[in-house]
């Protein structure tokens, strides 16, 4: 028999870099969730790409643009505070059956956890995860891998329900927190964490983290079963196969530039992250007829164009989170794409 894993020894991590291609379940779950309010599919996907039609496909595939953008308009359209929390429940084991059925028929629940990791593009989260165990005590922090901005409380609440659901349906019982800290305000219905959580809770906390007691690790899950466990996680590597497939150079830079978390990198920087020489980089581009100094400025425009027009972020934060260091600059670019000032366009638009 195999000896369980020292929980002391134990420090895993989900990966760092966001897919640039997402399962459309979590716009399904959000478009189920508006009928309740009398808003059709129709009215949540205005000025997306999708239509209702593409909500019935499982194998229909969404941008991190297009579904943050959708996400902006139901919190717009839904008249309900509560909606990351809402949402959170319904991501449960039926929703990302995919990656959550193999981890309950998993072992323990480190072993549930590991696979949760190992095929994290699958579950719709825009974080990476990590798990640390500190004296008794287990740590699951995660880290944003896009500035979440003012979807910050949206994203959080909708991860963190999600995760705390899944995480007792592999149990078979309750998750026993210690603590949550979350990074940012206190909402106005703090009575509904109590209800779902049941444990102390820090707001405007430095970081976001669930705390539980490191013995969870190594108990066994109730439906473990290795057998049931291999047959379903063969779907799941499929499914994450087709989730990877072969990307253009293009659609590999645009991983890279979309959501960066600092200022873009240059273009020696891309070439390493790429794993290519920066030779061989200007030749793929060559080949897709593109300059990466054009392909930049579009991805600016784009996503100044969208925040500018979508979300009431203040105009020198969308000039720190597309890479400008000087404000000016950013002017600048705008009026060079527009014709107009950021907020004279921002005006335009509500």
């Amino acid at each position: 028999m195999n000896k369980a894993p020292d929980p002391v020894k134990i420090h895993l991590k989900s990966t760092d870099r966001l897919n640039i291609k997402r399962s459309i379940y979590s716009t399904r779950i959000l478009a189920e969730y508006a009928k309740k309010f009398n808003i059709p599919a129709e009215v949540l996907l205005y000025n997306s790409k999708l239509s209702p039609g593409d909500l019935t496909d499982p194998e229909m595939f969404i941008t991190p643009e297009e579904e943050l953008k959708i996400f902006r308009r139901a919190i717009s359209l839904i008249p309900d505070p509560k909606i990351g929390l809402e949402i959170g429940k319904l991501h449960n084991v039926s929703a990302m059956s995919r990656v959550a059925i193999p981890a309950i028929f998993c072992d323990t629940f480190l072993d549930a956890i590991s696979i949760m990791f190992r095929y994290i593009d699958l579950t719709q989260t825009y974080c990476q995860y990590e798990l640390t165990v500190k004296d008794n005590l287990a740590v699951m922090s995660c880290e944003e891998l896009i500035v979440f901005g003012d979807l910050r409380r949206f994203l959080c609440e909708r991860d963190l329900v999600s995760a705390y659901t899944l995480c007792c349906n592999a149990l078979g019982a309750p998750l026993v927190l210690k603590e949550i800290t979350l990074t940012y305000p206190r909402p106005e219905y703090t009575e509904a964490y109590q209800d779902i959580f049941n444990c102390p809770i820090t707001f405007n906390a430095d970081k976001y983290q669930a705390i539980f007691d490191k013995n969870y690790l190594t108990a066994r899950l109730p439906l473990a079963n290795a057998l049931t466990k291999d047959t379903y996680e063969k779907d799941c590597k499929r499914a994450y196969a087709r989730l990877h497939e072969q990307k253009s150079t293009l659609d590999r830079i645009q991983q890279e530039l979309l959501f960066p978390y600092e200022e873009p990198p240059c273009f020696d920087k891309l070439a390493r992250r790429l794993n290519m020489s920066t030779r061989t980089l200007r030749r793929h581009l060559a080949a897709e007829g593109i300059s990466y100094k054009n392909l930049l400025n579009d991805i600016r425009k784009k996503k100044a164009l969208e925040l500018i027009s979508s979300t009431n972020m203040p105009i020198e934060g969308i000039a720190t989170e597309l890479g400008y260091k000087d404000v000016a600059n950013f002017y600048h670019a705008f009026r060079n794409w527009t014709g107009t000032t950021p907020s004279s366009y921002r005006k335009t638009k509500f």
